[in-house]
């Protein structure tokens, strides 16, 4: 479905007003066990994220396009005051109000398979900088950068993967594995090339939580992501679009875009709720049975990419710890912010 411009616009004025309302709050800390009381008295600062998609009635989608609300805890209209309801719509615009989990950045967890020191590097398995736990290496790029040679070898994952939220500087020890999974400076891979900077706090926006590394001459690779294969190509999800992806923690998955504008508050620490970043025109995915999750902690950095064709579509970054839905960055904004090229 063709999202229209006017849900698009409605969609960008509730996020304006309700997720930073939302990062004041902590709300990527709260969880739905909140008594109805005190959820009913943080109601109008219990949205985390705000979407577009078709309308949902009795759990099935509608032809009507909607903005979504998505809150920590839904209660019905008859337990809240007047002033703490959400809007039912906006410029003429009908809402959705969905009770879903907060994202946090995926950075924890463990899977023996994937997590092994592998020579020739391949994507979809561990790595991480050597000041964090672990992640997944997406796939391979070259630069697209007026200066930089054409014919290195770039390996992409997330900033906080990467780049340790920022913290990282140029030519810092990439590992494969990750820390995590036992990698040491022996196991070093490429060197820190780029990242795009993190703005934190949930006042500024960001597009993506992405960098570059640069593969280290010695190290021999392949051009493909484990279970997937090499790309094809890209192309632009939308809402219903399927895709796929592995990843160091949960391996090979798969999912169903269902919002392809997507707003939300992302934590950036388990164990503070006040550390947060907004992340703006992002997509939702939620897992496709029999697998239990999408992605995991550990799994950030996995490339999306089509259920058929092998078409990169996104970045995986961010999921609640249950892993029923992923957040991921969209692929061209990946390229045209890092000035990169997939191979």
């Amino acid at each position: 479905m063709t999202i229209p411009s006017d849900v698009l616009e409605a969609k960008s004025s509730l996020s304006r007003k309700l997720l930073p309302a939302g990062a004041k709050a902590k709300v990527v800390g709260k969880a739905a066990v909140m008594r109805v009381a005190v959820a009913a008295k943080v109601a109008r600062t219990n949205v985390h994220a705000v979407g577009v998609g078709r309308k949902l009635v009795n759990g099935k989608a509608t032809s009507t396009p909607c903005v979504r609300l998505y809150v920590v805890q839904k209660l019905a209209p008859s337990l809240l005051a007047k002033r703490d309801q959400l809007p039912r719509r906006i410029d003429g615009i009908p809402t959705d109000v969905i009770q879903s989990p907060p994202a946090f950045i995926a950075i924890d967890a463990c899977s023996v398979a994937r997590r092994n020191r592998q020579r020739p590097v391949i994507a979809g398995i561990s790595t991480a900088l050597r000041t964090v736990t672990a992640g997944t290496i997406s796939c391979f790029c070259r630069s697209t950068r007026p200066g930089d040679p054409n014919d290195r070898l770039y390996v992409l994952s997330n900033n906080h993967v990467f780049a340790d939220v920022n913290r990282g500087a140029v030519g810092d020890a990439l590992l494969q594995p990750g820390p995590a999974d036992g990698g040491v400076n022996a196991d070093r891979f490429a060197d820190l090339h780029r990242f795009v900077p993190m703005r934190l706090g949930g006042a500024v926006p960001n597009g993506v939580d992405a960098a570059i590394g640069r593969l280290r001459a010695a190290v021999p690779s392949r051009r493909r992501i484990c279970s997937v294969g090499s790309l094809t190509g890209t192309a632009q999800a939308v809402e219903g679009t399927r895709v796929r992806k592995h990843g160091r923690t949960t391996g090979f998955t798969r999912g169903v875009v269902t919002d392809e504008s997507y707003d939300a508050l992302v934590g950036m620490d388990h164990n503070d709720p006040s550390v947060v970043a907004l992340f703006e025109n992002q997509m939702r995915i939620e897992v496709i049975a029999p697998f239990p999750a999408f992605g995991l902690g550990g799994d950030s950095g996995s490339l999306i990419v089509t259920a058929t064709g092998r078409r990169a579509v996104g970045l995986y970054f961010a999921g609640p710890e249950s892993g029923f839905y992923g957040i991921a960055n969209r692929i061209q904004d990946v390229l045209d912010q890092l000035e990169i090229a997939l191979l």
